[in-house]
């Protein structure tokens, strides 16, 4: 499906079922529907990627089977920022602390985004593995852009704990969030983080980078 129609970004609504139960709905582009599935399930941590049997596409609706159908899955979602919706209390210590991670050159964070895509108001993101391949995304929010990336790593048989994750805006605290549940140990911006951010990326042992400053915020052992 076309990302642009009539030079506008194609915003379409799309249902996600688990083993058969509504879990969400969202509106994004139409591009890229199964990796979102299998992205978000893993950074909101309602699913292990190993836990996913299959993911089937019929018109607006992205089905996703489990290999434990019986179980009942519930979105986890703790907090929002800058992205709207509801939110609740955000505790720091439930959020996972990464263990080891990768490293990286500076050089390789410099992803080269959809200039039409931003210009447009979208966001992108990009999973980055050590031998400088780049696997991006892109959408009408940062998070459901993430989710795609991460969902697209995992399509090709890699882990994000073997990548770093580029995103063109802001590190926020409802990124660090999902960063850390996918198991990215690297997260780069365009844009600086919030304070929320950095805290939480520290006691997350997630590295922050930003990007056109080469400025690493937390952690920074990965960075070479």
């Amino acid at each position: 499906m076309n990302t642009f129609s009539n030079g506008l970004l194609n915003e379409q609504a799309f249902a996600l079922t688990v083993n058969g139960r509504n879990l969400l709905s969202v509106l994004m582009l139409p591009d890229l529907k199964e990796e979102f599935a299998r992205g978000y399930l893993v950074t909101e941590a309602i699913v292990a990627a190993d836990e996913i049997e299959s993911v089937m596409l019929d018109g607006s609706t992205i089905g996703v089977l489990t290999r434990d159908p019986l179980k009942v899955l519930l979105p986890k979602r703790s907090v929002v920022s800058g992205c709207g919706g509801t939110a609740s209390y955000l505790d720091p210590a439930r959020l996972p602390v990464i263990s080891g991670g990768i490293t990286l050159p500076k050089d390789l964070l410099a992803v080269q985004f959809p200039q039409n895509i931003l210009t447009a108001g979208g966001f992108c993101a990009a999973a980055v593995l050590s031998d400088g391949t780049s696997i991006t995304a892109e959408d009408l929010s940062q998070p459901t852009a993430i989710d795609k990336a991460c969902g697209s790593l995992l399509r090709t048989g890699h882990k994000p704990t073997d990548a770093a994750l580029i995103i063109s805006g802001k590190p926020t605290a409802d990124t660090i969030r999902k960063t850390l549940n996918a198991g990215f140990s690297i997260l780069a911006g365009y844009l600086p983080p919030t304070v929320l951010a950095v805290k939480l990326a520290d006691s997350g042992n997630l590295t922050i980078v930003e990007v056109p400053h080469k400025k690493i915020h937390t952690h920074p052992e990965r960075i070479r």
